[in-house]
């Protein structure tokens, strides 16, 4: 039985090893009967190399996609390990016309050397004025929207606050605070990620970011489950320009406005073999003056149970000095062909002067007696400053076989550290004493992230992106309460705070025919803690929670310029840190404010269908409607309160969980060229917004319809004189306890190119006709109020770039650069040859 079983086993052995056998004879077969395809792409005008084109080799019989490359830095490929056969080769590069050529590869010629492949930019002269080749205005991906903002005259001079306030669906107010179809609550990014913006100071580092370094704005509604799940509005990223040329360049600015307004910018860039060296500095010097008014009318019982009448009056004038300096230092080093690290530091410090005074009047129209002090002058110096630092390490991995696959590590620290010093004087009408208060706060914000993300593809199209990322914050506000000199530990509180969130997600995307769809799941746990440390009380408190957020997408092509598309995704927003802290802050005595521990996040679920048009090469238009539904949704609530010590009625405001909210509406953005010298785009986005439940005392039901618009227009006069004009208007929108105004503003710039097209001078006016206010009516159970804003809005810039360094080349983008990648819509069906 063993010789047997012995016998049985050499016979396996036997079998086993002549089936290895004719694997090795097959694969050496395949191997020998497998070339190679080799070639260099140039411009067709100059002879130029074209870097970081894509190659690819399809099958002749049914364009089946068999393998591809993409060209080096000197723009060379080479396709490696084909099978014997008849295939077509297509290369494509934004910019230039696609073109294809037949290729055949045997035993008698297994390597086909193509030498230089010319193609052609997209270029239509018409009578004196030539186009380019240019990047659309707004382009579609099956996530996101990207607006090229590089050409927007507009913002001359300005910051990404400016920037952000030409976005279709954004809008910004007074303070720089950023909604997105009437939502607040926007994650930002800048390339991709998180900054201080996350956690504190949005608007600082808004401010900081100047106009003239953004490449573009991603806007992204219904964001994949790639993206942070935070942000109940969705993504707003930030598109930093990059440049690819080699040696050395850079582009130096100075801008000067009106009333002792400046901003001048220096960046950097030199790139050398493997290593590519950038720094950029920007100085921000902004004078505003402003003023308000509000006009509040009360409604109470007093001490004897009869109903008593309190109307509040306050006028303020203020002034604002803002001084910011901003840079990014870094370089990118190619430890291989296929391998990049990146090292950067953004540094920014910001320093903030503001003066205001405040006359409040206090008058009884039913008879009542007002104690004294009841009406005073208040006069307000306020100092500030912050300073943060974003370090942040990038590593990148793509594969020569496989273009579209891609490993991408980061890491994001950054500590932001904030002082601000306030002083009241405060000085009534009659013989009361005269008081003044000081108060301090000092902040302090660590915030450190981590994540990896990998992209493996399938096929021709298909796609598995997958990754992990973890985030940690860390808050400690210190707040000091002084009378006169001496610090009031009843009204002083500090708040430490910390939240970590752990995340993972996993998302496919493929096509098939005329269908496209995506669809993917992110995991997030967070948890936090609260620890508020005041002579009135001491509170700690924590929470922790998981939750799953799927998304997805799904698309038809109705015909090749035309398609229709259906998006989900489940979303959330965490409270803040300010909204968390229960501290009662009394520095005005009439209008308090705390937050609220017991604050849950709110949930939201949102749904899009949008339909995308093209007409050739410079026609668009694209519809989307939208249904947002929010649960938990988080308010500020005022309350009517009554302060012994003055005799004076007064509102507190807090946050709370106010049951649901419910968005729909609709958007409509176009783009069109109306001559060879006029092209116009304009965005309209509509909606009703419905916000129900039930508070302290009341039952909430505010609704309207809002609508947002934008008409820019471009002019190229002669081939050095470009003018744009634009006008932005949005509707009254309502919020839980009242109803934001409406607003209307028109701008004017005008670009002349100077000095052999290296320079230009720019002339902006911005809010041309002063018709910018914020106008906001509140109300709740015994008040009503009605409060007006008016910053300084119209101001003329005047600035002169130069730009030095290389040759301009058609701007081009690497391939699986996160947050560059746009799709343009229809290719022009025309294609060039191969010398």
């Amino acid at each position: 039985m063993y010789l047997i079983l012995l016998k049985r086993g050499a016979h396996a052995q036997l079998r086993s090893f002549f089936a290895l056998f004719l694997i090795l004879a097959t694969a050496w077969q395949a191997q020998a009967q497998t070339g190679t395809v080799t070639g260099s792409l140039v411009e067709q005008s100059n002879g130029q190399p074209i870097p970081f084109a894509n190659v690819v080799l399809l099958r002749a019989q049914d364009s089946t996609f068999i393998s591809g490359a993409q060209t080096t830095e000197t723009g060379t490929f080479a396709i490696e390990n084909v099978a014997f056969g008849t295939y077509t080769l297509r290369a494509t590069i934004l910019g230039y016309r696609p073109v294809r050529r037949p290729i055949s590869l045997g035993a008698g010629s297994p390597t086909v050397a193509l030498g230089p492949v010319r193609l052609a930019s997209t270029t239509t002269r018409l009578k004196e004025v030539v186009v380019q080749g240019e990047r659309a205005i707004l382009t579609d991906n099956l996530d996101k929207k990207v607006i090229d903002v590089s050409k927007d005259l507009t913002t001359t001079g300005g910051s990404a606050v400016d920037v952000l306030q030409n976005v279709p669906s954004v809008t910004v107010d007074q303070a720089g605070s950023v909604s997105l179809r009437g939502s607040g609550n926007v994650t930002i990014f800048v390339d991709g990620k998180p900054t201080g913006a996350a956690g504190g100071g949005r608007s600082a580092v808004l401010d900081q970011i100047p106009a003239s370094s953004i490449q573009s704005i991603e806007v992204v509604t219904n964001p994949s489950s790639r993206y942070d799940a935070e942000g109940t509005a969705g993504v707003i990223n930030i598109i930093l320009k990059k440049e690819r040329k080699d040696g050395v360049n850079g582009i130096a600015t100075v801008t000067a406005g009106t009333k002792d307004k400046y901003n001048s910018s220096l960046s950097l860039n030199a790139r050398k073999g493997k290593l590519n060296v950038f720094g950029s500095y920007d100085f921000r010097r902004d004078r505003r003056v402003g003023s308000g008014n509000s006009f509040q009318t009360s409604t109470f019982l007093n001490a004897d149970a009869v109903e008593q009448t309190r109307i509040l009056d306050q006028n303020e004038q203020g002034l604002d000095y803002r001084t910011s300096h901003a840079g990014r230092f870094g370089f990118d080093y190619n430890l291989t062909e296929y391998q990049t690290i990146t090292l950067s530091a953004q540094p920014r410090f910001n320093r903030q002067q503001e003066f205001e005074s405040q006359a409040n009047r206090q008058s009884a129209p039913n008879g009542g007696i007002l104690p004294p002090g009841s009406s005073f002058n208040l006069a307000n110096s306020e100092r500030e400053f912050n300073r943060s630092t974003d370090y942040a390490l990038d590593y990148r991995r793509t594969w020569k076989d496989q273009p579209r696959r891609e490993l991408v590590a980061n890491a994001v620290f950054t500590p932001i550290r904030s002082e601000s010093e306030t002083i009241t004087n405060r000085i009534p009408y009659d013989d009361s004493p005269f008081v003044q208060q000081r108060q301090r706060f000092d902040n302090a914000i660590d915030q450190a992230s981590a994540q990896l993300d990998y992209v493996h593809p399938f096929g021709e199209k298909g796609r598995l992106e997958a990754g992990f990322k973890s985030v940690v914050r860390k808050f400690d506000a210190d707040y000091k309460f002084f009378d006169a000199l001496v610090q009031n530990d009843l009204l002083s509180n500090r708040f430490l705070y910390e939240e970590y969130i752990q995340a993972g997600y996993a998302t496919y995307a493929n096509a098939t025919g005329k269908w496209s769809y995506q669809g993917g799941l992110r995991l997030e746990q967070t948890n936090t803690e609260g620890n508020q440390s005041a002579a009135i009380q001491d509170t700690t408190f924590t929470r922790s929670y998981l939750n799953l957020f799927p998304s997805a997408v799904l698309a038809y092509d109705l015909t090749k310029d035309q398609r229709l598309q259906l998006s989900y995704s489940r979303r959330l927003n965490r409270p803040g840190v300010n909204q968390l802290n229960p501290f009662i802050d009394r520095s005005e005595p009439l209008n308090t404010r705390s937050g609220n521990p017991a604050l849950l996040p709110e949930y939201i679920n949102s749904y899009e269908l949008g339909f995308q048009k093209f007409f050739g090469q410079s026609n668009s238009f694209t519809t989307t409607a939208f249904y947002r539904q929010t649960n938990n949704s988080v308010q500020r609530f005022r309350q009517l309160g009554f302060n012994e010590q003055l005799q004076a009625p007064t509102t507190n405001q807090t946050i709370l969980n106010l049951a649901r909210g419910t968005a729909y509406g609709l958007e409509l953005v176009g783009s069109t060229t109306v001559a060879s010298f006029w092209k116009l785009n304009a965005n309209l986005s509509g909606f009703r917004n419905i916000i129900e439940g039930t508070a302290p005392g009341t039952d909430i039901d505010n609704r309207n319809f809002t609508y947002t618009g934008r008409l820019n227009n471009n002019f190229t006069i002669t081939k050095k004189l470009d003018v744009q004009l634009s006008a932005n208007y949005r509707s009254a929108a309502v919020t839980a306890q009242g109803r934001r105004g409406e607003f209307f503003f028109t701008e004017f710039a005008g670009k002349y190119t100077v000095l052999k097209d290296k320079g230009s001078i720019t002339l902006r006016v911005s809010d041309i006709f002063n018709t910018l206010r914020f106008n906001f009516d509140s109300f709740g159970p015994g008040f009503e109020s009605q409060n007006s804003f008016k910053r300084e809005t119209r101001v003329g810039f005047l600035g002169f770039t130069y730009r030095f360094g290389g040759a301009q080349q058609p701007e081009r983008r690497r391939r699986g650069d996160r947050g560059d990648q746009q799709q343009q819509g229809p290719e022009d069906p025309s294609e060039g040859g191969i010398d």
